[in-house]
């Protein structure tokens, strides 16, 4: 009988370590859980703080959405470096810039009323000497109205003829080519919003400009481009190398992407709802092209199989800054950047000598180190599969960003050292940023975009004054002939 009070109790004990040993069971479900969780919201801090941290030399930001503070800090290096290299003002030996004189249209004489030592008056005194200063200046802008009359001749067989209206009389009442030159001149290279650009010819030529009206001479100035811009995409899928950017701008409240295709003298820039491969076949340059492509590594130009392709360095150099933050690979990141310098400074010395393709010693030599350097940051990587962020064993987020930047690197190494096999391609996409670069000042002073028309308008526009401007030719002047006699075009390149 003394055995049974002894039992239950060893099953109650029995019990209460089961049931503790489940409770303890769930708390480490549950601290796993919970460590798993603040190793996420850890990483998720660092990536917030990397962004926080994140400006235009460590991204693709542009430099005006920096902060003050690194605005400031950039502007001082800036400083400190001109500084360093040379004193303010006009330079030893360097050429002056001033305003030369030039033959006068009007010449206006002034002369003394009266002696400055005795009072005596001077009207025909004797001129021994003059004294010069030219003045430029813009006459008060006042409209000519001309009244173009047709005349209608009746022969003497009785038929009647009526002369023809010159094709700038296009209406009862209209504005000429030269309006609609500068207007196109205001809105597309000057960037002015619409309402400003009708208060602005308001304002000169005392009569009242609708908007409609700029927006239709807008259009009418891209219906006049259609074969200048046919034109450019041929002459561009000639060209031995071309630079490829995108970059987003705004119809109405919805976000397009605006595309360039740019060498150094040719810019077309088109206006796309799409940013991928439909947006690049529909503009169409890329389809058949053989050359090399110089883009930032989007992946969609690499479905154009039938080009080369070359990498932007500068994209490279950022990232690697942004990954040299994390002081286990600012070595690496330092290393690496004076390895893409390095092919930097061989391809131009090349190109300046004349040579099509740097020294292969060279180029063996820097590619040797391209790829040692990769191999000894790998190293420096935990071993196992890709760095996902709920793999085990877990990886820090500097660890992921230099695997991924390493990766990159490697698997497309051809492409960011193209500068050594082809001195005319280009270590920087800088060409294609600029091209788009009004995109975005347009964007910040005029607004979004209407319609995909006004856009498509705008592009088009731009890329005849930006390739007009890469001539130096004066951009009112091929407005000017635009609305005249037709499109400029530049002049064919020379053999070879």
């Amino acid at each position: 009988m003394a055995t049974t009070p002894l039992r239950e109790q060893l099953r109650g004990a029995l019990d209460i370590i089961e049931r503790l040993e489940a409770e303890n069971g769930a708390l480490r479900t549950a601290n796993d859980s919970l460590r798993a969780a603040n190793e996420d919201l850890g990483d998720r801090v660092t990536r917030l703080e990397a962004q926080l941290k994140a400006d235009s030399s460590t991204t693709g930001k542009p430099p005006s959405s920096d902060p003050i503070g690194p605005r400031k800090k950039r502007a001082e290096r800036r400083a400190e470096a001109r500084a360093e290299k040379r004193t303010r003002g006009k330079q030893p030996g360097a050429p002056g810039a001033n305003l030369a004189r030039r033959p006068a249209d009007v010449v206006a004489e002034h002369r003394p009323a009266s002696c400055q030592s005795c009072g005596t008056g001077l009207a025909g005194a004797q001129v021994v000497g003059t004294q010069v200063r030219q003045v430029v200046d813009l006459p008060p802008v006042v409209p000519v109205v001309t009244d173009h009359v047709a005349y209608r001749l009746r022969c003497a067989c009785g038929a009647e003829t009526v002369a023809e209206f010159p094709p700038q009389a296009r209406a009862y009442v209209c504005f000429g080519p030269e309006v609609r030159a500068f207007a196109t001149y205001l809105m597309d290279r000057q960037h002015l919003p619409v309402e400003r650009t009708a208060e602005l010819l308001e304002d000169l030529l005392g009569v009242k400009v609708s908007t409609g009206w700029l927006c239709a001479v807008q259009a009418e100035a891209a219906g006049r481009l259609r074969p200048f811009v046919a034109w450019l995409k041929d002459r561009l899928q000639k060209e031995p190398v071309v630079h490829a950017d995108e970059t987003g701008t705004a119809v109405g409240t919805t976000k397009h992407w605006a595309h360039t295709l740019t060498t150094k003298l040719l810019t077309l820039i088109a206006v796309h709802p799409k940013r991928g491969i439909e947006a690049l076949n529909d503009i169409g340059a890329l389809a058949l092209y053989a050359g090399t492509v110089v883009h930032d590594g989007y992946a969609t130009y690499d479905l154009f199989t039938g080009a080369t392709h070359a990498q932007c360095n500068v994209h490279a150099l950022r990232h690697l800054k942004s990954v040299g933050e994390a002081q286990a690979f600012s070595p690496w990141a330092e290393q690496m950047t004076g390895i893409l310098m390095d092919a930097k400074v061989a391809s131009e010395a090349a190109a300046s000598a004349g040579r099509r393709r740097v020294d292969p010693g060279r180029a063996g030599a820097i590619r040797a180190a391209y790829h040692a350097g990769l191999d000894e940051v790998l190293a420096l990587l935990p071993d196992g599969p890709p760095p996902r962020r709920r793999a085990r064993p877990r990886w820090s987020e500097a660890q992921r960003k230099t695997w991924n930047l390493a990766t990159r690197l490697r698997a497309d190494a051809d492409q960011f050292l193209c500068c050594l096999d082809d001195t005319r391609v280009a270590w920087d996409n800088n060409v294609a940023e600029r091209a788009l670069r009004m995109v975005k000042i347009h964007d910040k002073i005029s607004g979004p975009f209407a319609s995909l028309s006004g856009a498509e308008a705008f592009a088009a526009v731009r890329s005849y004054l930006q390739t007009a401007a890469n001539h130096h030719q004066n951009l009112l002047g091929v407005l000017r002939r635009l609305f005249t006699t037709g499109a400029w075009f530049p002049a064919p390149p020379a053999p070879g």
